[in-house]
């Protein structure tokens, strides 16, 4: 687990003391009525569990999302890389192949040229043989 930075910390410190004040609500307000008659504070209660369970479902929901996306970013850019990758290979069998055929190439025009020279002298040797 990753630690939370600065900005985490606030917004839990601040969520911490909102859900603490609300929960002090009803112990703030007066159990008697103005006729003597006993306030049920438990409704209040209710309506603070609700909002919190509500409150508390939104944050899952939203904690879900955003790692539901950075899973698909990743698995997206490790794709991008298999491709990358693939394409390299591609290339690099491409150039040693490119490679090995100059070499052949390279090869019959030394013997070609060794063919020649050989001609040449052969050449030489008859017209100095002329001479």
């Amino acid at each position: 687990m990753k630690p939370k930075t600065t900005r985490e910390t606030a917004i839990a410190s601040v969520a911490a003391v909102i859900a603490v004040a609300l929960l002090m609500i009803p112990f703030e307000l007066p159990s008697h009525t103005a006729d003597g008659a006993v306030m049920n504070n438990s409704r209040y209660l209710f309506w603070i569990a609700i909002a919190g369970v509500g409150a508390l479902g939104m944050t899952l929901g939203h904690r879900y999302l955003t790692v539901k996306k950075q899973a698909q970013i990743e698995l997206a850019g490790g794709e991008q890389y298999r491709k990358l990758a693939e394409e390299y290979r591609r290339l690099a069998d491409l150039a040693i192949t490119s490679q090995e055929h100059t070499d052949l190439k390279l090869g019959e025009l030394s013997v070609q040229l060794d063919y020649l020279q050989e001609q040449n002298a052969s050449l030489q040797k008859i017209l100095k043989d002329v001479e």
